[in-house]
């Protein structure tokens, strides 16, 4: 999402538990103190993926020797650092997963999309499509979500393009999710005669904000959260905004913790990735303040499983939070205002032979989840007071 990077040769001392004849290439010492850092390519550079014994092992695709090296840099500073940024893709993948396959969502739009996966079948796109089809077997339905793709960085979008496919109902779209009021006129396709990729008449859509898109974002949290209000101001009634943001545990140890990866992710900045700012439960509440929040609210992102959190994950998993929530949807008790049936309107518009989708949403107290079990039943919304955030045990 940032500015391209630059290479030099500058020598970067490995860490205590690393020689550097012996470490995995992805560690390897490399400078980037004139370097510039691209947000998409420092995530790719803590990908891991699965060898032939079935353990996980470093694999970064795209990222270049700055990249590796300000991983290699954060991991010193903070064990584990990279599930962070991991556990946040993987909370996306799942979030979206379950919107195709459970709420009947028509549309993703995954704004700061990243780089794509290794493996083909590891991108969200092919998560929707594997999930759709389990559901399909399961519910009888043959619907199909479309996903976008949402990116600024030149270097990213050129990968992105590369898994672009249109009848498969992928597309990659350039827009700036920094500038809602612009990025939606580019879905819409506002002020043209051809409907966009997104009909805000039609569509279900589901918003994902994360790979660190309001994380990094400039400025205070409160400047993130006009932002994010910006974005469900013109998401569609009854949509969904799945999110994720760096995280400030209540608990103390924890948030001494959580404030030190701040520190070392506020010593990049000079190399251009951007502010890396924690936000408190309230703000990220702030940011998504008129939504009702599905359960189970706002937990750290490696919990948000359907079927229960996993088991042995590290203390920097506490770092960063997702939510999943919903944009209320229109009053039809109401009368129509008048306007609504003009030809001017977006309505008019879409060609006939476009089938609307139904725009009841499933209710989270009774939806089944990826693997067909219940939800946990309670819908806690931003003022409900009661936090679902996980503590340490003992």
């Amino acid at each position: 999402m940032t500015t391209p990077m630059t290479h030099n040769a500058t020598a970067l001392p490995a860490p205590a538990h690393h020689r550097a004849d012996d470490a995995p290439w992805w560690w390897r010492p490399c400078g980037v103190d004139q370097a510039r850092i691209n947000l998409a390519y420092l995530y790719d550079a803590f990908r891991e993926a699965k060898n032939s014994d079935g353990r996980y092992k470093p694999c970064a695709k795209f990222a270049h020797d700055n990249e590796r090296a300000a991983a290699h840099r954060l991991h010193d500073r903070v064990e584990n650092a990279g599930f962070v940024f991991r556990s946040e893709r993987a909370f996306l993948d799942r979030a979206a997963t379950y919107l195709a396959g459970h709420q009947r969502v028509s549309s993703i739009v995954v704004a700061g999309a990243g780089l794509p996966h290794i493996a083909g079948d590891d991108d969200l796109h092919s998560q929707v499509r594997l999930g759709e089809e389990i559901a399909r077997n399961r519910l009888q339905r043959t619907a199909c979500a479309t996903v976008i793709y949402v990116e600024r960085d030149p270097l990213t979008l050129a990968h992105l393009r590369t898994i672009a496919d249109a009848d498969d109902g992928v597309h990659v779209v350039e827009a700036d999710p920094w500038n809602p009021a612009a990025m939606w006129d580019t879905l819409y396709n506002t002020g043209s005669e051809n409907p966009g990729l997104i009909c805000p008449d039609l569509d279900r859509v589901a918003l994902l904000l994360g790979g660190g898109t309001m994380s990094f974002y400039g400025g205070s949290r409160t400047d993130a959260a006009r932002v994010v209000q910006e974005h469900l101001a013109r998401l569609p009634a009854g949509g969904f905004l799945a999110m994720t943001h760096l995280y400030e545990p209540e608990n103390p140890d924890l948030a001494v913790q959580a404030r030190e990866f701040e520190t070392a992710l506020h010593a990049l900045q000079d190399h251009g990735l951007g502010t890396g700012s924690l936000a408190t439960e309230a703000e990220i509440h702030a940011m998504i303040q008129g939504t009702s929040v599905l359960p189970p609210g706002i937990v750290p992102a490696f919990t948000w499983y359907p079927d229960g959190p996993p088991a042995g994950s590290p203390v920097c998993g506490h770092f960063t939070a997702a939510v999943l929530t919903q944009k209320p949807g229109p009053d039809h008790d109401l009368p129509q205002p008048p306007w609504s049936a003009t030809s001017g309107s977006l309505t008019a518009r879409i060609p006939t032979t476009r089938a609307a989708r139904d725009p009841e949403p499933m209710s989270p107290r009774n939806s089944g989840y990826l693997h067909g079990g219940t939800g946990p039943g309670l819908d806690r919304s931003p003022g409900g007071g009661q936090s679902c955030l996980a503590r340490p045990q003992g």
